[in-house]
């Protein structure tokens, strides 16, 4: 009986040892196969693609392609081409990963431009926090023109030198004002910095320019540009139309005709 016990327990100690060797050698060949595993397939995907349309997917998977497809995927640098994709101003963040042993995954967050500066040859999208990227695709946002005071540039990506971050905010919140008023997404056709450095608006309907000064006080001024619309327009002179409407100082509206 002892012996039968011994011997039943040998073929089960020896079958155990067979099967964990079968299931070590089978995982072997996994693992190695999945070393020698390489990448046919790289999916992009822009996770707030409906909110901003910035970047160029078809060039980022042209990029990320080069560097990956037909190489072992373990192989494939999948932290200088994140890095990479980082580096590129229009991206906020970048996941780059082997999704399975054939596929690498990129997951891309863009950044949302709010306004776009042109001064000259030299562009830039701003997002809400100031964050200046040159400009790529074109995105329907207010464009500021004229005698833009930021000193870097045109392929600048990063946060605005200290010395320009403050006017940036203050045009970025002017243009996203504007932006929220239908009447004034409407009938503001372009925002442009003149030499003395005041802001001027230009309406669509080729109206007098308006002189807004700095982009400080603006729901004030927008109030008194309401109220010029309401009262001061109907009764203008056709023979001699205003050309500018002066919002810049408090408590007035100055306006110069032709």
């Amino acid at each position: 009986m002892i012996k039968k016990i011994l011997l039943t327990t040998l073929i089960v100690i020896l079958a155990a040892g067979l099967l964990g060797c079968w299931f070590y050698f089978v995982g072997s060949l996994s693992a190695e196969g999945r070393q020698q595993a390489r990448c046919r397939q790289v999916e992009v995907i822009l996770l707030d693609s409906l909110e901003s349309a910035i970047v160029d997917k078809a060039e980022v998977l042209d990029y990320v392609s080069k560097r990956a497809l037909g190489r072992q995927t373990c192989l494939v640098n999948l932290d200088s081409i994140e890095k990479a994709l980082r580096a590129r101003g229009e991206i906020m963040s970048a996941q780059v990963y082997a999704a399975d042993e054939q596929t690498v995954a990129v997951r891309l967050t863009q950044r949302k431009p709010v306004i776009r500066f042109e001064n000259g040859h030299k562009r830039w999208y701003a997002d809400p926090e100031g964050y200046l990227f040159p400009v790529s695709n074109a995105v329907d946002v207010p464009i500021v023109t004229g005698r833009i005071p930021i000193q870097v540039d045109s392929t600048w990506r990063g946060a605005a030198p200290k010395e320009n971050l403050d006017w940036i905010l203050g045009m970025v919140e002017l243009a996203q004002y504007i932006d929220s008023k239908p009447v004034l997404q409407r009938e503001i056709a372009q925002i442009e910095v003149a030499p003395d450095g005041d802001i001027v608006l230009y309406t669509r309907s080729a109206g007098p320019a308006i002189v807004f000064g700095d982009s400080g006080n603006y729901t004030e001024k927008f109030r008194k540009l309401e109220a010029w619309w309401r009262n001061i327009a109907p009764q203008a002179d056709e023979k001699k139309p205003y050309k500018t409407i002066n919002l810049k100082y408090n408590h007035q509206i100055i306006c110069k005709q032709l």
